[in-house]
């Protein structure tokens, strides 16, 4: 299944073949040097750099660099990580900028490329292995081998013991995720999508996995859906609500009769970063605690 933003090698491919030789998720070979500058362009590199001990190697970062909450406090901003201007990434002078592969316009992305600044676009697939695989070429990027092999240790961890509760909770409720409101109606992730991946990862069903990509649900396709909970991120969670539970569409679904709305903060919910794994068992375990018993 494709996904939006994944490259055509994988991570796993992707590292250092030679001093200082990179070669991306992409299949770009890229020479790099220190990496005392870095602009970080997507908030699970910036995340991953922060657990990898590289903070001080960062000079900015992009909007979706929410975690942890020092890193928009501390460094310069990038702007968002979909809509970077090149002229302003260039002008802080980085010796080095990692950036997501879904980042963009593809526009300044190739001014970028074009620049004498060393670019490495790393994998963004929403999947267990791409966290493994980030975790490790980023460590290998910022040459903190030790370091990544003990955070893919404990990141493994954690995932064993999200296995552990989701075989002690084999409910799989369904989980539409919406990402907000247009024209009045919710705008829901389908398949290949990041919610999709992460509502899998917790055990439960995707209600629009029938749907590619993030669709307009109209209210007779949200009726099929039925839904049990709505999933949608803390930063829209109230206004979202107050609009689904005005929504007769949705006052009809299994959702809208209990008023089962949940929420989490969207980077740690969909950024696929170091915290997936606990993202994922709070997930879990809000979904259960949303069901009736």
């Amino acid at each position: 299944m494709a996904i939006a933003g994944a490259c055509p090698f994988s991570a796993m491919a992707a590292g250092i073949s030679d001093a200082g030789k990179i070669t991306d998720c992409r299949g770009r070979s890229v020479t790099i040097g220190p990496a005392r500058r870095i602009a970080s362009i997507g908030g699970t590199i910036t995340e991953t750099l922060y657990a990898l001990g590289a903070a001080d190697r960062i000079v900015a970062v992009d909007i979706t660099s929410t975690w942890p909450a020092q890193a928009l406090r501390e460094k310069k901003s990038l702007g968002y990580m979909r809509a970077i201007s090149a002229e302003g990434v260039l002008s802080l002078r980085p010796d080095l900028i990692l950036a997501m592969n879904d980042a963009g316009p593809p526009t300044a992305m190739d001014q970028l490329i074009a620049s004498s600044v060393p670019v490495v676009f790393v994998e963004s697939t929403p999947s267990t292995d791409a966290i493994r695989d980030r975790t490790r070429f980023l460590a290998r990027v910022v040459g903190a081998r030790a370091a990544g092999d003990a955070l893919s240790a404990a990141i493994d961890a954690r995932f064993s013991a999200l296995a552990t509760w989701r075989a002690a909770h084999p409910r799989t409720p369904r989980i539409l995720f919406v990402m907000r409101m247009t024209n009045g109606h919710p705008l829901a992730a389908g398949s290949g999508t990041a919610a999709d991946a992460v509502i899998r990862l917790a055990g439960a069903t995707n209600a629009g996995a029938g749907m590619q990509g993030y669709k307009i649900v109209e209210d007779e396709a949200l009726l099929t859906l039925r839904p049990d909970i709505v999933l949608t991120m803390a930063q829209d969670a109230a206004s979202l609500r107050t609009a689904l539970l005005a929504d007769p569409g949705f006052r009809l679904t299994p959702a809208g009769q209990k008023g089962a709305i949940i929420a989490m903060e969207g980077e740690r919910l969909l950024g696929f970063g170091p915290r997936t794994p606990d993202a994922a068992l709070d997930l879990a375990r809000m979904i259960d605690a949303a069901m009736p018993a």
